[in-house]
């Protein structure tokens, strides 16, 4: 029967720590984004609605609806930009991971033969 010492406990834990580590800079990342898409998108509805209510005849509901179809552009676009940073942020954090996992298996490997 082999008694667990601490540093082989911390060797054990290491990597479940390590990806802890990693998810959690991912979700305040991911929160942090999260919450600059919900301020701009309060901007832009704010925004919106207080041009709409400026509109006083229909030449400026005309320039309203103009300016309408500009915004839902850019906010299409805010949302593909922003979808890209998700992508990459995943991207990185599987990177990250698959690091940990793989040095885990080697030093286990080694320790083993």
């Amino acid at each position: 029967m082999t008694m667990l010492t601490v540093a082989s406990f911390e060797d054990a834990v290491a990597p479940v720590v390590e990806i802890n580590k990693i998810a959690l800079s991912y979700t305040e990342k991911l929160v942090e984004l999260n919450m600059a898409v919900m301020r701009k998108q309060a901007d832009v509805a704010l925004t919106s609605w207080r041009a709409a209510l400026s509109v006083k005849d229909a030449v400026e509901a005309k320039d309203y609806l103009t300016t309408q179809g500009e915004v839902a552009r850019d906010v299409v676009e805010g949302i593909v930009a922003d979808a890209k940073v998700v992508t990459q942020m995943n991207q990185e954090v599987a990177e990250d991971v698959r690091k940990v996992v793989t040095e885990s298996i080697e030093k286990a490997s080694k320790q083993a033969v």
